[in-house]
């Protein structure tokens, strides 16, 4: 006989000699709380190595702003507020919206009423 056989015979008669044991009521549930624990410690640590990537790339390209911005000649910018004479204009047109969307949802609602209760 060969030396594989010889150990399949082996292993055979150790396994033949061991009582047969059912296993526990909860060995399912243990072994999906240990799946599920392991693939919440994988998404974590993937959330992690994401975030910190983006922190990389973010910081990355703040400093590259600063830094350009520094070696840049930037001409001085003024900055000009608007005439305000037009305010309240646009203030009367905003109001006009808002009370022509209030009405509309108005109008809405008691149709829908109506017919919901057909």
């Amino acid at each position: 006989m060969s030396k594989q056989t010889e150990e399949k015979d082996i292993l055979k008669t150790l396994f033949g000699r061991m009582p047969e044991a059912d296993l526990p009521a909860s060995f399912r549930d243990n072994v999906m709380r240990q799946v599920f624990a392991e693939a919440l410690k994988v998404k974590r640590r993937n959330e992690c190595f994401a975030l910190l990537s983006v922190i990389v790339a973010s910081v990355a390209i703040i400093a590259l702003a600063v830094v350009s911005l520094v070696y840049m000649d930037l001409p001085k910018m003024a900055i000009s507020l608007p005439d305000l004479s037009s305010v309240p204009f646009y203030l009367y047109i905003g109001m006009l919206t808002l009370l022509l969307l209030f009405g509309d949802y108005k109008m809405r609602k008691t149709y829908r009423k109506k017919h919901s209760e057909k």
